[in-house]
């Protein structure tokens, strides 16, 4: 009890300096009068900033969902413990390269999750032997991807079907689409061009989307026209690390999104990224944008603490 009334002191001090501010910022003065976001959210989508890989917690109503798990051994599953979550309903490793699932086995041991989803192909790597035998010791449900939709209380989490041909693994990706009322957002894994061709002929209307996390951190092989075309997103969000070898994101795909007049949020720039929503609304919060985005960030984030998860 100490520990909440210390820390809803601390948000309250926070606000008032964040009035004090004169709240200049538009996007911050939304999250805290009229729907005051910040506290009201039904959705909350934390794109963490985990490095070059992926990492992302859904936090709809009192339910905890996480995909990927990032490079890192213990940075996932020590973000998760900063956001609240003490449990985990269901865990999506959308496949098995190491800068998404080399962080899963620690998520699994500290919080336990109820279901787990992969796309089932076969890969030879420790990490991934190691998660499965632990799933399998933990007696985890696993949900095979073939197209079913998981209801979050008015909120559902759409999971597409795996092609019946995949020639690479960033080609096998878990792909799944989050909505409530009029607020949706895409998560594309890895998957490249050859898949989203799969998925555009056969599920073309529910790639739709208002955010969407771009595939393969900003590859020039996940992300074109044809895809923008369909997904029509207003806002995307690139996870991605700082100075990585590969490049990413490609400027081809900088480029393009800016061209058809994209929101853009980089992990690797803007630290964590924030998706916040009421199902009419949503607004996007940086964890290293202006001053006013700063301090709205860390009340969301001991907002999260306080009111805590599983």
């Amino acid at each position: 009890m100490r520990r909440i009334r210390n820390t809803v002191a601390i948000i309250t001090v926070l606000f008032v300096f964040l009035i004090g501010l004169g709240l200049s910022d538009n996007n911050v003065r939304d999250l805290f009068l009229g729907r005051a976001l910040l506290f009201n959210a039904d959705i909350r989508v934390f794109i963490l900033d985990v490095g070059q890989g992926d990492s992302i917690l859904i936090k709809a109503f009192n339910r905890n969902i996480l995909i990927d798990a990032g490079p890192d051994k213990n940075l996932s599953a020590n973000k998760l413990g900063s956001f609240g979550v003490k449990g985990l309903n269901l865990v999506i490793a959308t496949h098995p390269h190491s800068d998404h699932i080399g962080g899963m086995v620690e998520v699994i041991k500290r919080y336990n999750p109820e279901y787990y989803i992969d796309p089932g192909i076969p890969h030879t790597s420790k990490i991934y032997r190691t998660l499965l035998d632990l799933i399998e010791e933990k007696k985890i449900r696993y949900i095979a991807p073939n197209g079913q939709t998981i209801h979050i209380h008015s909120a559902e989490l759409y999971i597409f079907p795996i092609p019946d041909k995949v020639t690479s693994i960033n080609n096998g990706s878990v792909v799944s689409r989050l909505s409530y009322k009029d607020f949706t957002m895409l998560f594309l894994g890895d998957a490249e061009l050859e898949e989203q061709s799969f998925l555009i002929k056969t599920n073309r209307e529910k790639l739709k989307s208002r955010v969407v996390k771009i595939s393969h951190h900003g590859s020039n092989t996940g992300t074109d026209q044809r895809l923008i075309d369909v997904v029509k997103p207003e806002s995307a969000v690139i996870s991605v690390g700082k100075d990585n070898p590969y490049g990413h994101p490609h400027r081809e795909v900088m480029e393009l999104l800016k061209k058809n007049n994209i929101r853009i949020y980089r992990t690797d720039r803007d630290g964590t990224v924030a998706v916040l929503s009421d199902g009419d609304q949503y607004k996007v919060l940086r964890e290293r944008g202006s001053l006013g985005e700063r301090f709205a960030f860390i009340i969301l984030q001991l907002k999260e603490l306080v009111s805590g998860g599983l």
